[in-house]
């Protein structure tokens, strides 16, 4: 056997000098050879069984091997991947900076081309990752942009000609002007008045300068000149200008850090983002009255709203409820309520959320200002926390103290923040970007027990320990694709006393998970089929079902024992619902749904498997109901019209 193996090495040596390609299958075909050599020679079956197992030994030690250097492989290949964004990321932090110093054309030289196009390709492709239902005007930032007159080389070196050309052809420039319309004329205006302050306005009397440049629009920037003592004219940006003691002109830069949406907000909006910092409560007589000015010329979008709680005479009334109280004091629509036996607490497009003492009917504090749409608020039960939900934080208050102390911030990655990171009594302008490794939390919840938060992270769901305020866990594929996102939520107790978790996604799928201790990674319990037709808007547990609502139209009602849907209500609302809670004695609860156009109905499901409608309360709200939450005697609907409607129980 031994001069065989030798003979067939000799020849596959040869072989393989000829050919070198073919040497991995050349090795396989002599090991092969040898190993059914080695078989041939066996003589006995325990000989035979003491190869296979020697052979099969090999095998998985081989697989064992290749195994990790594949997952060695992808976890290089992943780490490039992220060393890739965090450069990318820091090229854009750098080009922001030397963009927002004025320093483009000074170090025009030192910036690639490539990284200033990288730039501009990241920040759309971050724009298009924000949730559409979540931020606002996002579409605006992608039509308007920035452009900056470069200053030409014969304007560098003949100033003086050029303001000589330009005194000696007066009728040229006044023909020019009698060109424009009363309308581009009425903008220069404003452009002019948005860039000169108190300290400039004394330029008038100071020193002649050359006409600046300036282009029909009041969102782009503008090149001025320095006075006449100097011989080059250098490129400022215009808003604003001081005028030091030796007659020159110098730039106060603003840290305008993104151009304002339309239809922000001034309070917290337009006003910021010329002001940074600086809240419209706290400015003084002294200020600037060109900002008050421009204030005015713009026009307010919302005014701000005294807080207060009113009884409503002759308010709505059915066989079921009655309106009698409305709540006042968002700038725009409310997007969230939740409350407990004497608070409330709403969040709202105005970027604040506001607690409430209910019994008292008034405002016990704003919670702050937020990147974005407070659009959701949860108490946590058993505790003297409440959470407000904006873009990707979660931030904890604690409302024992009338300051209401933030105490912690929670990301949806899994970072965890103090609370005195932020400073909440400082105005920003409105965010919408998310950073590296962040998503919206689109849906998020507290168990019953009030000891775990669920968040919502694209297509998972993040679990919390709120004694300890870090993750636990996961539950895993809340929606069948990666690219997707949960929609809704909702925590319920078992019959044996364990979490169980509630998910309805975009793509329509609807699954249910037993969290248990809430570690690692969770699989989901159960799918509930058939799905919806759209995306899912509302779930909520009641009375041993699930009813789950769509932008179909469409109520679904499911047994949780067997997971079979046993009804389903075509076309529920003539817009799609937003909104189900239940109300009613225990046992015997009414569900109730909310849509977009301010309709509330009220569903017998207890009586038998069907849903029969027993009342509806058209235009409950002049604008869509966007969120409900009950007690045992009241029902309260959050609307887009910037209200909350108190409705009492008429069942005795």
């Amino acid at each position: 056997m031994k001069c065989g193996g030798e003979a067939g090495m000799g020849w596959n040596l040869r072989d393989i000098s000829s050919n070198a390609e073919n040497e991995p299958e050349l090795d396989v075909g002599l090991k092969k050879q040898t190993i059914k050599q080695l078989f041939d020679g066996c003589d006995t079956l325990s000989e035979a069984r003491y190869l296979l197992q020697h052979l099969f030994d090999l095998c998985i030690d081989k697989a064992v091997l290749a195994a990790k250097v594949e997952a060695e492989f992808k976890e290089c290949a992943a780490r490039i991947e992220q060393l890739e964004q965090q450069s990318s990321l820091k090229e854009q932090l750098l080009t922001s900076i030397i963009e927002d110093k004025n320093l483009v054309d000074e170090l025009d030289g030192l910036v690639p081309t490539d990284l200033r196009k990288s730039r501009t390709s990241s920040q759309s492709s971050l724009l298009r990752s924000v949730s559409p239902s979540v931020v606002e005007d996002s579409h605006t930032l992608q039509n308007y942009k920035v452009r900056r007159h470069t200053a030409t080389q014969e304007e560098l070196l003949f100033a003086s000609a050029n303001a000589s050309d330009a005194n000696a052809n007066p009728t040229s420039e006044a023909a020019a002007d009698a060109g424009d319309s009363d309308e581009k004329k009425d903008k220069k205006k404003r452009i002019a008045f948005v860039s000169t302050s108190p300290a400039s306005t004394s330029f008038a009397n100071g020193p002649t300068s050359s006409p600046s440049f300036s282009r029909n629009t009041r969102l782009r920037s503008t090149v001025g000149g320095v006075s006449n003592n100097n011989n080059v004219r250098k490129p400022v940006v215009q808003p604003p200008t001081i005028v030091n003691g030796n007659g020159k002109v110098s730039t106060v830069r603003k840290g305008l850090s993104r151009l304002p949406s339309v239809n922000e907000d001034p309070e917290y909006g337009v006003f910021a983002k010329s002001f940074p910092g600086r809240s419209r409560s706290n400015l003084t007589a002294s200020s600037s009255p060109s900002s008050a000015a421009l204030l005015n010329a713009r026009g307010s979008t919302s005014t701000k709203k005294q807080s207060r709680i009113l009884p409503v005479k002759d308010g709505m009334r059915g066989s079921i409820l009655t309106r009698t109280h409305t709540l006042e004091g968002h700038g725009r629509g409310v997007l969230s309520v939740d409350v407990t036996d004497t608070l409330m607490v709403t969040g709202s497009k105005d970027r604040t959320a506001k607690l409430w003492d209910i019994e008292a009917c008034r405002e016990i504090r704003t919670l702050g200002v937020h990147p974005n749409n407070v659009h959701l608020v949860k108490f946590v039960p058993y505790s003297n926390y409440v959470f407000t939900f904006s873009m990707y934080e979660a931030r904890a208050w604690d409302y024992r103290s009338p300051d209401c102390i933030c105490v912690k911030v929670l990301n949806s990655s899994g970072q965890v923040n103090d609370g005195d990171s932020i400073d909440v009594s400082q105005v920003m302008p409105r965010q919408n970007t998310i950073p590296f490794l962040e998503t919206v939390i689109t849906a998020a919840d507290v168990d019953p027990t009030g000891r775990h938060l669920f968040t919502s992270f694209a297509a998972y769901v993040r679990v919390w320990n709120l004694s300890e305020w870090k993750p636990l866990g996961r539950l895993n594929a809340a929606s069948h694709s990666p690219k997707s996102e949960v929609s809704c939520l909702r925590t319920t107790l078992s019959p044996e006393g364990s979490i169980l978790a509630y998910t309805g996604s975009r793509d329509h799928y609807v699954k249910e998970y037993d969290v248990g201790f809430g570690t690692g990674v969770i699989e989901s319990k159960c799918e509930f089929t058939p799905p919806h037709y759209d995306n899912v808007t509302a779930v909520l547990p009641l009375n041993g079902h699930l009813y789950t609502a769509s932008k179909d139209l469409n109520i679904m009602k499911f047994s949780l024992k067997d997971g079979k849907r046993e009804h389903l209500e075509l076309r529920a609302h003539q817009q799609y619902i937003q909104s189900l809670t239940g109300f009613g004695p225990k046992g015997k609860e009414f569900l109730v749904s909310a849509c977009k156009d301010g309709t509330l109905r009220f569903w017998d499901v207890a009586s038998s498997n069907r849903m029969k409608l027993v009342e509806e309360y058209s235009k409950a709200h002049q604008d869509g109901i966007n969120s409900m939450c009950s007690t045992k005697a009241m029902l309260f609907t959050a609307s887009g019209d910037s209200t909350v409607g108190f409705w009492k129980s008429n069942i005795e």
